[in-house]
């Protein structure tokens, strides 16, 4: 099929099925987690055991969904940003080649649902699948762009993701040493 607009679709269904694929993992872990502390057995008493699941699954499902698609808007924006900073194609050529590589986020979330026991394999199908497309994309972008050009790009990218994941981890930190100096000892 010929159409620019046959992969548009790509993007969403990868988002739901990481979604749902981390949803299903966490939930199996934040059972355990309410087993062991006691809590789970309380809570049969309000609810069905299918009914919390489903509750859990419902509200992690959304958490995932709403972070996975905050991250696929910033990494559009930073592409799009690196694009007009670096790139002479005043058309957008460069992105219509680079639209086929969502199948890399589509197979990837395919593979996630068979790996819902392990959360950490998911994150790694992730990031899997970020790479692949990451190097997809630096060759399509190769058609349109200089080597200084390119070698921009790439560190455009590689600079912006590190400072926000660092940004992300610093602010976990902190958070989590005020809290735990608020605690009473």
């Amino acid at each position: 099929m010929k159409n620019t607009y046959f992969t548009s679709y790509f993007p969403l269904i990868a988002i739901l099925l990481f979604s749902t694929s981390l949803s299903i993992s966490t939930v199996s872990e934040i059972v355990g987690l309410l087993k062991r502390l006691g809590v789970y057995g309380g809570m049969l008493e309000f609810f069905s055991e299918s009914g919390i699941k489903l509750a859990l699954f419902t509200v992690f499902a959304l958490i995932y969904f709403m972070v996975f698609s905050a991250l696929k808007l910033i990494s559009d924006t930073v592409t799009e940003l690196s694009l007009l900073f670096f790139s002479k194609d005043a058309e957008g050529e460069s992105l219509k080649k680079i639209r086929l590589g969502s199948a890399f986020y589509l197979a990837g979330g395919g593979v996630s649902l068979l790996l819902v026991q392990f959360g950490a394999a998911i994150i790694a199908v992730f990031l899997l699948a970020t790479v692949c497309y990451f190097i997809f994309a630096v060759y399509q972008f190769s058609f349109f762009l200089t080597s200084f050009s390119l070698i921009g790009l790439v560190l455009f990218h590689v600079l912006f993701w590190s400072v926000f994941l660092i940004g992300i981890l610093y602010i976990c930190m902190k958070l989590y040493n005020s809290l735990l100096a608020s605690l009473p000892i």
